[in-house]
């Protein structure tokens, strides 16, 4: 009987806190515009940081296996506000949000195979592998693309994902500039312009070893800037960025340039001192032998 009583107090707890958080969730969801962009960040990070504290209090929380009476409800309004905030991770630009957020959303995509499927579960997961080519993350990238059914990646939110990964290993960054504006997703757009950062710091660090001098103008198409104030302003930022190591990127009149080593004498590898030091290494060892 004891038993019995704790169960249907423990069923009686979970109801009303379903119902409280069934309540914040709908006031987070007002908050985000017909887009699904987050009008007011702190609102809603305060919202999601009580919804989360709720959450510790439902039995799918500290049994998933559990059959309770409300466990698809609070998988799905735990799952959903988990959404939102990866897509108020997105808005802010806050990839660490997005990240544990997101790790916390994975179980729900996951571990609840009986449950119906979330709407925008590729939208996140194409967001997801987003993110990680905007933080250079290139390896993880390709593990979490092998992670998703081959079915869905002929979704648009994956598909183009993909695609831009492409442009990037083809170094077809014009395409990757004209892809912002034909995202799937408004979503898309503050991760965009991530990886278009990041892509620009490469190049720009790239430049430094295969140019001996570049033009303004042809240094602004390979950063993909569509003015000279823009471009100027970002390598200035790059330079006291990189502090002393910075060489290179020397405006002299028209033109940006690069400093490199050009005597052949000092880029030639002393060969017969080498070979000497290997043939004495050579003699060491055989006497220890």
């Amino acid at each position: 009987k004891a038993t019995v009583s704790v169960l249907y107090w423990w069923v009686a707890m979970s109801e009303a806190v379903l119902k409280e958080c069934e309540g914040k969730l709908a006031s987070l969801k007002e908050l985000y515009s017909g887009d699904g962009v987050p009008a007011k960040p702190d609102e809603c990070k305060k919202l999601i940081r009580d919804l989360k504290l709720l959450f510790i209090e439902f039995p799918s929380f500290l049994s998933p296996t559990a059959k309770t009476s409300t466990r698809s409800k609070e998988v799905a309004i735990v799952r959903e506000t988990m959404e939102h905030a990866v897509l108020l991770a997105v808005a802010t630009k806050n990839m660490d949000d997005f990240e544990k957020h997101f790790e916390i959303l994975r179980v729900y995509y996951t571990d609840f195979p009986d449950e119906p499927k979330s709407e925008r579960r590729l939208l996140i997961l194409g967001l997801h592998l987003l993110r990680l080519l905007a933080v250079n993350k290139t390896r993880a990238y390709h593990m979490e693309l092998e992670r998703i059914a081959v079915t869905d990646q002929d979704n648009m939110y994956i598909k183009d994902v993909v695609q831009l990964e492409r442009y990037n290993m083809e170094g077809s960054y014009h395409k990757m500039l004209q892809a912002r504006s034909k995202v799937p997703s408004s979503h898309y757009v503050p991760l965009m312009e991530m990886l278009l950062e990041t892509v620009r710091r490469e190049v720009f660090r790239c430049a430094m070893g295969a140019y001996e001098s570049l033009s303004v103008d042809g240094a602004r198409r390979l950063l993909m800037f569509e003015n000279n104030d823009d471009l100027k302003k970002f390598i200035q930022a790059e330079k006291e960025a990189r502090g002393e190591e910075m060489q290179g990127w020397d405006l002299v009149g028209e033109e940006y340039t690069f400093v490199h080593q050009t005597s052949r004498e000092g880029t030639l590898l002393p060969f017969m001192t080498i070979i000497n030091d290997n043939l004495k290494y050579s003699n060491e060892l055989q006497r220890i032998v």
